[in-house]
């Protein structure tokens, strides 16, 4: 476990060490505001649920760009050796990686809570679905994010990382749109609906909440995390 928690502590201080951690958290959370703002005082409603649509739709951009370095740049840079001679294996390593990205991701998403402060100042929100929309923001999250470190393990290059789990999640997002699931068969449908992770997350956006979810959440997590470690496993040999 101490290792585990190393790794994370030095993934955490990457993003801290230099401007892009900034940037990509500034970016993601000027977007959002931008947007929710603007329809906000159109419609006149205090209601957080477009926020969090919109960076639900702005993570399958953001967390492949913060996750195509974790594993990637460890071979690019030549650091890879160096690693596999220490007393770690591998499933510690993408363990305390995708930890520490994770509570990256955290400190990013606490940022946006401002809105929701700004929202119940300005109206009566219900506070239950603003708390749901927010857990399943985190849940999605960590699911995006195994998805870039399963893609950060199968190549040397960051960038065809980023490009891999981007098109990957962007189609995943798409399963749940209704412009698409209306042209599939209804066996198909609701196969596509069930594997779409933005679509589960909507759900939570509108406080239902469970436990069917949470467990398709936590598994899919520990099903990528277990295909990474495998990947880095095979690479390895």
């Amino acid at each position: 476990m101490n290792k585990i928690l190393t790794i994370a502590k030095k993934e955490w201080r990457n993003y801290f060490s230099s401007p892009v951690g900034y940037v990509f958290a500034a970016l993601l959370l000027i977007v959002c505001g931008w947007m929710f703002f603007g329809d906000l005082f159109l419609l006149g409603q205090a209601n957080m649920g477009s926020y969090l649509t919109t960076m639900v739709f702005l993570f399958s951009i953001f967390i492949p760009a913060i996750s195509m370095g974790l594993l990637a740049d460890e071979k690019k840079n030549g650091n890879w050796e160096v690693i596999l001679s220490m007393p770690i294996d591998e499933t510690k390593l993408v363990l305390g990686k995708l930890l520490g990205c994770g509570m990256y991701l955290l400190f990013t998403i606490a940022l946006s809570l401002p809105v929701a402060i700004t929202m119940m100042l300005l109206g009566k929100p219900d506070v239950g679905i603003i708390a749901g929309g927010y857990l399943g923001l985190i849940m999605l999250g960590g699911a995006y994010l195994s998805v870039g470190l399963l893609a950060s393990s199968l190549s040397n290059q960051p960038m065809v990382g980023f490009l891999g789990a981007t098109v990957f999640l962007i189609l995943d997002n798409m399963l749940g749109q209704e412009v698409v699931l209306a042209r599939l068969p209804l066996f198909l449908k609701n196969i596509a609906s069930a594997l779409s992770l933005a679509s589960r997350a909507g759900r939570f956006n509108e406080g239902l909440i469970t436990l069917n979810d949470v467990l398709f959440f936590v598994s899919w997590i520990a099903v990528f995390v277990i295909l990474t470690v495998i990947s880095l496993k095979t690479r390895d040999k």
